[in-house]
């Protein structure tokens, strides 16, 4: 649903705006686009009204979010930012893996390439408003994984082209299922493991279906929040500086709470069982290591020259 006028002399808001959010109403990106949404209420006056729908309520998957912004048919939307490396290439460098270590460098990383993002979103009839990072991913099995050995036969829920490759790299297989699929794959057998953070395992009781959670930091991947141009520039400039404020208000907050989502989502996997792997050998991290470096590779020639760019800068070349 697009921009709708609402009868100002009821007390009700002047627009109002659907908005798209694959995760649940616990996860802690869907409380900052809630908290996203009332600020903006709050400082428009009421004036604006975003109706938050978690869970993938209105019906879009995490490939289709950015098309549906560029068209209006959504007029706002939050999405992983890899979901639309298919838009634009430079959309995968969230989530090539092993490149950051930790939130400083995703934050640097993120700092140097907003302007490509913008950019990007900008051929693309969009608006960025602010981007927040997962916790670090993961690998979850049911049996722990020492060596490239160990994932002959796995088939791992990925969430990327990246990630796909990286399991596959290794000696696995990755597939790709939507989140709200994810438990019952993993029940049945389609899938064996995931790749993903802990807060998802949180969100998807993944104690339940499996049992170790190894913590390789693949990558600390962006979920972004975007909003279709035109709907924007209709807005009087005072409730577009408004939206403008809030964003950056609740970025900052934001990756504050991811980094507090990992630690209290690991409590809550170690409370449930799940045990969690920390010393990756030496064979496995040195077979990561090869695999990131090719994705790598293979990123940089398909983002072109702007991908070299971001990295020397990233590096301090």
């Amino acid at each position: 649903m697009t921009a709708a006028l609402m009868l100002s002399g009821l007390g009700l808001a002047k627009t109002k705006w659907d908005m798209h959010i694959a995760w649940p109403s616990g996860n802690f990106h869907t409380k900052g686009v809630v908290m996203f949404a009332d600020l903006v209420a709050k400082k428009t006056g009421g004036d604006l009204e975003i109706a938050v729908h978690p869970g993938g309520a209105l019906g879009f998957k995490g490939q289709e979010v950015l098309g549906a912004v560029r068209s209006g048919t959504l007029p706002i939307a939050e999405l992983l930012m890899g979901n639309a490396r298919g838009d634009d290439p430079i959309f995968g460098l969230t989530s090539v893996p092993l490149l950051v270590k930790n939130y400083d460098e995703a934050w640097k990383l993120y700092q140097i390439a907003k302007p490509y993002y913008e950019e990007a979103l900008a051929r693309h009839n969009a608006k960025l408003l602010y981007a927040v990072p997962w916790p670090p991913s993961g690998i979850y099995t049911k049996k722990m994984l020492k060596s490239t050995a160990d994932f002959k036969g796995l088939k791992i829920r990925t969430y990327d082209a990246n990630s796909a490759e990286f399991v596959t790299l290794l000696g696995g297989q990755g597939i790709a299922i939507p989140f709200s699929e994810l438990y019952t794959a993993l029940s049945t057998g389609l899938v064996n493991g995931v790749l993903t953070s802990t807060q998802t395992g949180v969100d998807a009781k993944l104690w339940e279906v499996t049992n170790y959670f190894h913590r390789i930091n693949y990558a600390f991947p962006l979920n972004m929040v975007i909003v279709n141009k035109q709907a924007f520039d209709k807005l009087p400039a005072a409730e577009q500086q408004a939206i403008l404020d809030a964003a950056a208000e609740v970025e900052a907050f934001q990756w504050k709470a991811s980094q507090k989502a990992d630690l209290v989502s690991e409590i809550a996997l170690k409370n449930h069982g799940m045990q969690i792997v920390k010393d990756i050998t030496p064979e496995l991290q040195s077979a990561m290591e090869a695999a990131a470096q090719k994705i790598l590779e293979k990123w940089m020639a398909e983002a072109g020259p702007k991908a070299k760019e971001v990295l020397d800068a990233f590096q301090g070349k």
